[in-house]
């Protein structure tokens, strides 16, 4: 499997949205871009290794992790805006129409398993309410005041998820998903060095994958 660095997908278009300067002194500008068609992580140099096919040919780009600014784990998004898929010319095979998105629909919880636990939880498995349950997120990040805050309010979605899922509600259920996913971004983009980075970046992934397992489909496919 290619590596993956935040939103980067090897593949695919990618726009530069701001100037990004790299550590061999290689600058590209706002509006320029091109195919990304290989990115890599270096553990041991902590580095980010960007190869992007241009009109005249490949650029290679290189961003140190230990770093406070610019591209690095947790913050490609401020700088790469990612297009549309372009497979390698001569490379792309027919593929099969992919299966019907089915929402998996688990077995309901006993109330008294419903009605335990703390405030939030309780909200959170409660089909009542708003979508987003923003008084919650407050007082989660108020009460938790560190890295974690972010990941409990991403568990606080992934459990109104499944409380949607047992009762049916597909719209609901992929809002909540939507939004799990969108905090746990958050929490890895927490990051503060590149080390860091890239261990809260697999634990989102881990997180997205296993939401994607419980809940049948991936909901967000289509806009990441």
């Amino acid at each position: 499997m290619a590596t993956t660095i935040d939103h980067l997908r090897v593949d695919h278009r990618i726009s530069v949205l701001r100037d990004v300067t790299d550590a061999d002194g290689v600058t590209l500008r706002a509006g320029e871009g091109g195919v990304l068609r290989r990115q890599s992580f270096n553990p041991i140099r902590l580095e980010i290794q960007l190869e992007i096919e241009r009109e005249g040919g490949s650029v290679t780009l290189r961003f140190k992790c230990k770093t406070t600014s610019g591209p690095r784990i947790g913050h490609m998004k401020e700088y790469f805006e990612l297009g549309e898929y372009v497979p390698v010319p001569g490379s792309e095979r027919i593929r099969p129409a992919p299966p019907p998105q089915t929402m998996i629909i688990p077995a309901p919880q006993k109330q008294s398993a419903l009605a335990s636990g703390s405030k939030w939880w309780r909200e959170a498995r409660s089909t009542e309410g708003p979508d987003r349950l923003e008084a919650e997120e407050e007082r989660i990040q108020r009460e938790a005041q560190h890295i974690g805050g972010a990941g409990s309010v991403a568990e606080m979605y992934a459990q109104r998820m499944r409380a949607f899922q047992a009762a049916g509600n597909e719209a609901r259920a992929v809002a909540a998903f939507k939004l799990a996913v969108d905090w746990m971004w958050t929490y890895a983009s927490h990051a503060t060095s590149g080390g860091e980075g890239a261990a809260l970046s697999l634990q989102r992934d881990e997180f997205h994958a296993g939401l994607v397992r419980e809940f049948g489909y991936d909901p967000t496919a289509e806009s990441r």
